[in-house]
């Protein structure tokens, strides 16, 4: 379970250096790369607008459970502690199969999952008890929001397996364990684990260009002269 967390370098500092791009710079160097489709559904967003997620994924995949399976049930409480065991701030990413009937996420995960070094949850359903999460700023990314509490109706299956979420440009996005994830008010986008430092170090370099751009267009540079310079507008 370490080794799909081992990127060469400090987790933490990905996460920071992460959460300080927006995903649209994310998207267009991915797209640039070949990697079109990692934008994840446009109706899956951040429980309050300022809030920015990013990390690696833990992913957990769950299913309607109308036989409310204790056994399920009960095998969640070893979910965090597989969080805790890989000693680095997680993304609770969550694949719901499609289910629309009731929440996925709430206080208590987000309670339990941060003491276990989440940081952050993007969750492919609903969630609740959003005034407690807003309250801890704990960023969470959802489609909707629900009173509807999970238990008998919806179970944890398996996690740390390939999950997929569903997508802007295709139905669903892959989302292994170790892939990065980063969401803010425009959307979330998925980065392969392989991809993870090359994607920051273009995002980076693309974003100090955009700023010199923007400083050249502000100060009263002729626009064809700045877009010559730069190739961006």
């Amino acid at each position: 379970m370490q080794d799909v967390y081992d990127y060469g370098t400090d987790v933490r500092e990905l996460v920071e250096r992460y959460r300080a791009l927006y995903s649209g710079a994310i998207y267009d160097v991915l797209d640039g790369m070949g990697y079109p489709n990692q934008a994840l559904a446009p109706d899956i967003k951040p429980i309050r607008q300022d809030m920015v997620i990013a990390g690696p994924a833990f992913t957990v995949k769950g299913i309607p459970d109308v036989t409310a399976s204790t056994d399920m049930r009960d095998r969640r409480i070893h979910l965090f502690n597989d969080m805790r065991a890989t000693g680095v701030p997680l993304l609770d990413v969550r694949d719901c199969s499609f289910d629309t009937q009731v929440a996925h996420y709430g206080e208590m995960n987000a309670t339990v999952g941060a003491a276990s070094g989440v940081v952050g949850a993007i969750i492919d359903g609903g969630c609740r008890d959003t005034g407690f999460l807003l309250k801890r700023d704990f960023p969470v990314m959802a489609r909707y929001l629900s009173p509807v509490e999970a238990y008998q109706r919806w179970s944890y299956y398996e996690w740390q397996k390939p999950i997929v979420l569903r997508g802007a440009l295709t139905t669903v996005v892959p989302v292994n364990p170790g892939d990065f994830l980063m969401g803010d008010l425009d959307g979330a986008v998925v980065i392969p684990r392989a991809l993870v430092v090359e994607v920051l170090l273009k995002c980076e370099e693309l974003i100090r260009t955009e700023d010199n751009a923007r400083s050249d267009f502000a100060s009263g540079m002729d626009p064809v002269e700045v877009y010559k310079k730069y190739g961006r507008l």
